[in-house]
């Protein structure tokens, strides 16, 4: 849908009016706070106007809905679309602080730990918010901005796409002064139509701060976006690193600083360098940044070690595509370790390269030095025809953790990779 506030300007203006009396947004029934607005979204398989009178019944201040045989009474507040009214809302509170600093992060790999490291900088000087998990959708962004207060100095909001327009859209909507892609990668293959498609799509970021002359923050370490950044007019910042792999966390020299973290890698040196030349750009004291870069704890299985009664695991169980899981095995085969094993996950979404970039993975893996490999998801089943002796393949992780039940590993270091949707997190369970 065209993004077009003024049609709807005056509708918006009566239900902000409501908003400034109850400041709380909800999109789910079964969790309603007194005062709470309601907003009935739809989706593939749920009406949320079917549960706009549960909504009010449960202490609802006021129910948003889309078909007329729900607005019953004046508790009810009936609009053309609801998900596009939540948006609308969104960018016109945002549009109540001018001088509020709002920074936009996306990229292929590595944006949601970024935008976590940013926020712990950040908020050492100012009172931030940031998109909490990976809400970084066209719900997630607005239901972000209406977070914001009269209090609030600094906004981080994290925005994702798979297909092309969606960063775009997110950018008309939150409205950023500050931009920062932290890579470009082959994730997201099918819906962005090839490997320009996430190009294009992600730079849609830096080529709306152009259009507004705004500020873009530039990884030069990533060739498409230090390609991208020559002959564009942006007021830049940019910041450059050379990986290195230091034991099992990533550890980054910072203007003649050490920073010892607790992520592991080096693709991490990246999103710590990116939070660390945000906070310099807004001059956060150097010591109050390195120390909340330290003391910063991944969760969710984002770049974790956890160590069992058996083994080490290096979980990195939310997100997998070739560039991040290209990085991973290169990092895992330079990290020093005995008894090691890889149990690798298939990559989602990726079309008609789905079988070229899953062959190299096993490519990859047959190159290592490597006890064991389990290797799950229909994505990886044409490999094991000719697999070699140390492999296993798994159509799902809850076959593979049956076999890891029954077949013990101890002291074992093991890198445990995938996407969310392949559940690779259940391994460790049985290790």
């Amino acid at each position: 849908m065209e993004f077009n506030r003024e049609d709807f300007k005056q509708r918006i203006e009566e239900l902000y009016e409501h908003f400034l009396l109850n400041p709380s947004i909800t999109t789910d029934s079964r969790n309603i706070k007194k005062g709470d607005i309601f907003f009935a979204l739809k989706g593939e398989s749920f009406n949320g106007n079917k549960f706009a009178q549960k909504a009010i019944e449960m202490g609802a201040s006021l129910a948003v809905v889309d078909e007329k045989e729900y607005a019953i009474n004046d508790k009810y507040f009936l609009v053309e679309d609801v998900l596009y009214t939540l948006q609308l809302l969104s960018n016109h509170h945002r549009r109540q602080f001018p001088y509020l600093k709002l920074l936009a992060i996306t990229g292929t790999n590595g944006k949601t730990t970024t935008k976590e490291l940013t926020y712990a900088v950040i908020s050492q000087k100012y009172n931030t918010i940031a998109t909490q998990g990976n809400f970084n959708n066209h719900i997630g962004v607005p239901l972000t901005l209406l977070r914001i207060t009269p209090q609030t100095e600094f906004a981080i909001i994290e925005m994702g796409a798979n297909h092309p327009g969606e960063i775009d859209f997110l950018c008309r909507i939150a409205e950023p002064e500050y931009g920062l892609i932290t890579n470009i990668g082959r994730a997201h293959l099918e819906g962005f139509g090839g490997f320009e498609g996430v190009i294009k799509t992600k730079t849609e970021l830096f080529r709306y701060l152009d259009r507004e002359n705004h500020f873009a923050i530039i990884n030069m370490d990533d060739a498409s976006l230090s390609n991208y950044s020559k002959g564009h007019n942006h007021k830049t910042y940019k910041y450059s690193i050379s990986n290195k792999i230091i034991s099992e966390n990533a550890k980054l020299d910072f203007e003649g600083h050490i920073i010892n973290s607790k992520l592991i890698g080096s693709y991490n040196s990246q999103n710590i360098l990116a939070a660390m030349t945000v906070g310099k750009i807004f001059e956060v004291d150097l010591n109050l940044s390195i120390k909340a870069i330290e003391d910063y704890t991944p969760t969710n299985h984002r770049s974790q070690i956890q160590k069992t009664e058996d083994n080490t695991l290096i979980l990195d169980c939310y997100n997998a595509n070739p560039s991040s899981l290209t990085v991973a095995l290169q990092d895992f085969q330079a990290l020093k370790a005995d008894n090691k094993y890889a149990f690798i996950g298939a990559m989602k979404e990726l079309g008609e390269e789905s079988t070229k970039e899953h062959k190299n993975i096993v490519d990859i893996l047959r190159s290592m030095n490597l006890k064991g490999v389990i290797l799950i998801g229909e994505e990886f089943e044409e490999f094991e025809k000719d697999k070699k002796d140390n492999e296993i393949y798994f159509k799902t992780s809850s076959l593979a953790k049956d076999y890891l039940l029954g077949n013990k590993i101890k002291e074992g270091t093991i890198l445990i990779k995938g996407s969310h949707s392949t559940k690779m997190d259940v391994l460790s369970d049985a290790l």
